[in-house]
């Protein structure tokens, strides 16, 4: 068995959830509430900002070209054209993209970009990989599901079909997560195993903070903070 086989029968029960979370069935349907979608688009556009400042940590513990072309690939990928999965969501709900990007994050948002940073500040490539591959490989096995259940009028369809065809990027992340496994000790792949596992728990909670609104209890003292001139 390949390391990356290991990961995803390890995730299966998480995975599941996320197949089974109202948020991901609302996509299914055609049919979300209006503020899950902005409070989702919102965290995810923060999100992301994240996922770039990963890969760039991934590019400096490269030892191999290879990895770093693509993970520079994956970046320019990220800007450019990620944010049209939020435009389709956007469009679908009736909401305005741009005026959804300066969200202060989610305490699951920052919980999970805190995460990341943690994986990145480890200096472990594989560490690195087994944080970030949660998110293509959830978001491909939520499209590739959906696509055989959906219908052709659902408004959410570009959507789905985004993610559904996202295989190649996911095949290649674990085939360099196999490659520095083979290298790896067993402690190594112990603590490259729990950063996987609680990024496939963080995308369940991402989910779940969306389709609840799950933000700061104390969310207008921050932004106040945030927005006023400062002064001691």
């Amino acid at each position: 068995m390949q390391y990356s086989e290991y990961l995803i029968q390890k995730a299966q029960p998480i995975l599941k959830e996320i197949l089974d979370h109202p948020f991901v069935e609302g996509i299914k349907n055609g049919q979300l509430p209006q503020n899950a979608v902005t409070f989702y688009v919102q965290q995810d556009y923060q999100y992301l900002d994240e996922f770039v400042r990963i890969y760039g940590h991934a590019i400096a513990c490269s030892q191999e070209r290879k990895f770093a072309q693509f993970f520079n690939e994956q970046i320019s990928f990220l800007m450019d054209q990620e944010s049209k999965a939020h435009q389709i969501l956007c469009q679908a709900a009736q909401l305005n993209y741009a005026e959804l990007k300066n969200a202060i994050p989610s305490p699951k948002a920052y919980l999970y970009q805190s995460h990341m940073l943690r994986a990145g500040q480890t200096g472990s490539l594989l560490n690195i990989l087994a944080a970030l591959q949660p998110c293509p490989w959830t978001y491909l096995e939520i499209g590739q599901h959906l696509t055989v259940t959906s219908t052709s009028d659902n408004p959410y369809q570009e959507w789905i079909n985004f993610y559904a065809d996202s295989s190649t990027t996911t095949e290649t992340i674990f085939q360099f997560i196999d490659q520095l496994a083979n290298k790896a000790t067993a402690d190594e792949l112990k603590t490259a195993t729990q950063y996987f596992l609680k990024s496939c728990e963080l995308e369940w909670q991402f989910w779940q903070q969306a389709y609840y609104q799950e933000d700061w209890r104390f969310k207008q003292v921050l932004s106040a903070a945030e927005k006023e001139p400062f002064s001691w």
